[in-house]
């Protein structure tokens, strides 16, 4: 009785599918997505009550080949996942020929079906199951191209149920075929990665019933190794935490758009979902990692960044982590991807800004979302008290936590009081600490302010510049109000000026190539080496972060008030937002309104102004780095069309008047430098003091103006060093001070 080819009757194709879908980073993702629909048969035949020992086994088969120099050589021929669960009954089986279907009953949109043929040409079905008191067995073959066969007959009763599912024709790359092939070398290889991603699914499947799981490698068709996860040999959580998600709902506050913008209030509402943190505790020799895991029906989705833990093969005192995250939340499909390799719970930021701009879709307050934003801060908080009995952990967290505060200048003391959490990023630890900073000036500072007020009243009114004691007096005053400063602020500022002494060093040190990468790169182009010597991203990283907002930031290198403006680094003009609302029109078509003013796509992307400062209404100031190499008469133009095309385009038209443009190097061309940027006469840099900016029009009228620097870095450093000084001795800050605090925290370290 042979089979009959038929085309597969689905509105895409199988290979289709995979391009679309995408292969699944995890090499291991054929395996996990089979073991787990198979847990889901043995669950859903358990949830008919049906008396059975649920039992599962995994088998990977090898095979020897010789290559050209008769040397033998493994490659993995096929894989088989067998379990005795529900089976492929009529209606299982037109499911699975159907992409991202979503009637399946654990919450799977049908589409993790599709990475067993992103890395296998074939897959093979036979099942034998029960349906309407009747015995079938179903024998299937489907292709990658789409082809599949299949026979369905009715047979005799039988002793249990079975399902296999058979994944060949492997078609990963070397390196994954490598992946494989390790597990034939050592099954605790393969253990690993089984509990990785099944501990807490056959921990929670032998808490009230028993499941099985069976591991079998073999070579040739004979068995080589075999073990067995039994209720006995299964690892239980040694710590747990529940904690609760709200949802949240948007409240509009004002209807009426004000300037283009709705204001929001969210409202936590009900239901309230419950989240499960639980801890495995395993020796070193079971697991090869520590990891921390957001898991959707109880098998590992997602990994979660848990910083308290610096490196994944940390041993602690001989055995290490594994912490599984679960709840209803993640089992939602409409949160879990497609590749089933991450989750998309929504940002809070992104859909306040589509409500804000007018969203429609968004404005029905009925609409409850669960934010990413409170997930990973009540998920951190969990492991916060789950991991607090690892001491080593939480030592290490504050040393980190230590660095960061001295590296910035903040004081141990708001260090401690920051609230970083466990998980928190190294750039999420930092603003944490600048926000307790600035909390805690500004409660300071009305206490200082109104005592330091009450005596320079008194006492400044009593002073007389004729006087020939004046200045000795006016001296007295200065320490007399220096002295009412907390000694805890004095060494904090002391702090802050090192850190800027080492800035100004280090605009130094890039100038003349003299930091260590710089060197490494220069001795691998000496070398033939085809390198990319990022001179300018090294300059830019110094000033302010790429790719960053606000602070923390070392603007003050150009003006000290720089630091206190809204500023950007490295962003796209059509991302930059002030005041909440973007800076440019709407539906603007960016590469037209570049060409307008005499800019490229390409152009664009390479050279758009570096950083972004807005001062106050109608002003705007734009900075652009360059390699020490770069010759700076080539980019003088630079800033002027990017100042114009916002001139035009900004969101109320001719809203910015006056534009700044600081163009930042250290060699300038004298010959090609045009007449207008004059060389000043009490420093080393030029100015072009004023150019008016036109509209795009025929009318070309006026409707701003830039004025422009080109600033040396060597100049910059000079005069960020004697700004740092003179900030220094205005505040009272001698030579001394710095040199004692700097043994201070050398002695901390």
């Amino acid at each position: 009785m042979g089979y009959n080819m038929k085309k597969l009757k689905q509105t895409i194709s199988i290979e289709n599918s995979c391009n679309l879908i995408g292969k699944a980073k995890d090499v291991f993702s054929p395996i996990k997505e089979t073991i787990t629909n198979s847990l889901d048969a043995i669950a859903h035949r358990q949830k008919l009550k049906t008396n059975f020992n649920p039992k599962l086994t995994l088998s990977i088969y090898y095979k020897t080949i010789k290559d050209l120099f008769d040397n033998e050589i493994y490659l993995l021929d096929f894989i088989e996942i067998e379990d005795n669960g529900i089976g492929f009954t009529k209606e299982n089986w037109e499911r699975f020929q159907k992409l991202a279907e979503t009637t399946r009953g654990f919450n799977n949109q049908g589409t993790g079906k599709i990475q067993m043929f992103c890395r296998f040409n074939e897959v093979s079905i036979d099942s034998t199951f029960i349906e309407d008191n009747k015995w079938y067995k179903l024998n299937a073959r489907l292709k990658k191209t789409s082809e599949y066969e299949d026979r369905l007959e009715e047979i005799s009763k039988q002793s249990d149920t079975k399902t296999i599912i058979k994944m060949s024709d492997f078609s990963g790359d070397d390196k994954e075929c490598e992946y494989f092939i390790n597990y034939l070398a050592n099954i605790d290889n393969l253990k690993r990665d089984i509990l990785k991603r099944f501990l807490l699914r056959l921990w929670i499947g032998n808490t009230n019933n028993t499941l099985n799981l069976e591991l079998k490698t073999y070579l040739d068709k004979i068995e080589q190794t075999s073990f067995i996860y039994i209720k006995d040999n299964i690892p239980t959580p040694d710590k747990n935490e529940n904690i609760l998600i709200n949802t949240e709902q948007a409240q509009i506050i004002n209807p009426k758009k004000d300037k283009g913008k709705l204001q929001i209030e969210w409202i936590q509402t009900e239901p309230k979902y419950e989240i499960i943190i639980q801890r495995f505790k395993l020796p070193s020799s079971e697991i090869d990692e520590n990891g921390v895991y957001i898991c959707s029906k109880d098998i590992v989705v997602e990994s979660f960044k848990f910083p308290g833990i610096k490196r994944k093969d940390a041993n602690f005192s001989g055995f290490r982590y594994l912490t599984c995250i679960r709840g209803d939340i993640f089992n939602d499909p409409i949160y879990v991807s497609h590749t089933v390799d991450k989750f998309n719970f929504p940002n809070k930021k992104n859909i306040e800004s589509d409500i804000a701009n007018g969203n429609s879709d968004l404005y029905n307050q009925e609409n409850k979302y669960i934010f990413w934003d409170e997930i990973k801060e009540k998920i951190g908080q969990g492991l916060s008290k789950v991991y607090s009995d690892i001491e080593i952990i939480k030592e290490e967290r504050d040393r980190d936590i230590e660095k960061l505060a001295i590296q910035y200048g903040i004081s141990l003391d708001d260090a401690e009081i920051s609230n970083i959490a466990i998980n928190d990023t190294e750039e999420e630890a930092t603003v944490k600490l600048f926000e307790t900073q600035a909390k805690r000036f500004a409660k300071e500072n009305i206490e200082i302010q109104k005592t330091y007020s009450e005596i320079k009243e008194l006492e400044t009114r009593k002073l007389d510049p004729t006087s020939e004691h004046y200045r000795k007096k006016f001296s007295e005053l200065s320490n007399k109000l220096f002295e009412k400063i907390p000694q805890q602020n004095k060494n904090e500022l002391t702090r802050y000026i090192i850190r800027r002494d080492i800035v100004v060093e280090l605009l130094k040190l890039t100038r003349d190539k003299n930091l260590e990468i710089q060197k490494e790169w220069a001795i691998k182009k000496a070398e033939g080496e085809k390198i990319r010597q990022d001179n300018e991203g090294i300059i830019h990283d110094l000033i302010f972060k790429r790719r960053m907002k606000g602070l923390p930031n070392d603007l003050w290198v150009l003006n000290e008030e720089f630091v206190h403006f809204d500023c950007y680094s490295d962003t796209a003009l059509e991302n930059l937002v002030i005041n909440g609302e973007k800076l440019l029109m709407d539906n603007i078509d960016i590469e037209k309104a570049l060409s307008d003013v005499g800019i490229s796509k390409d152009t664009y992307t390479l050279q758009r102004p570096d950083i972004f400062i807005f001062p106050e209404e109608g002003k705007c100031i734009l900075v652009e780095l360059k390699s020490p190499d770069a010759d700076l008469s080539q980019f003088t133009t630079q800033n002027y069309k990017y100042a114009r095309l916002i001139a035009n385009y900004s969101r109320k038209p001719r809203h910015f008047t006056q534009f700044f443009g600081f163009l930042i190097g250290e060699n300038i061309d004298k010959v090609s430098i045009l007449p207008e940027w004059r060389k000043v006469p009490y420093g080393n840099y030029r100015i072009n003091p004023s150019t008016p900016i036109t509209t795009i029009d025929d009318i070309e009228a006026t409707i701003a103006n830039i004025y422009q620097e080109i600033i040396p870095i060597s100049e910059l450093a000079k005069r960020a060093e004697i700004r740092n000084r003179s900030f220094a001795e205005k505040i009272g800050i001698t030579s001394y001070d710095i040199e004692k605090q700097k043994k201070i925290d050398k002695a901390n370290q």
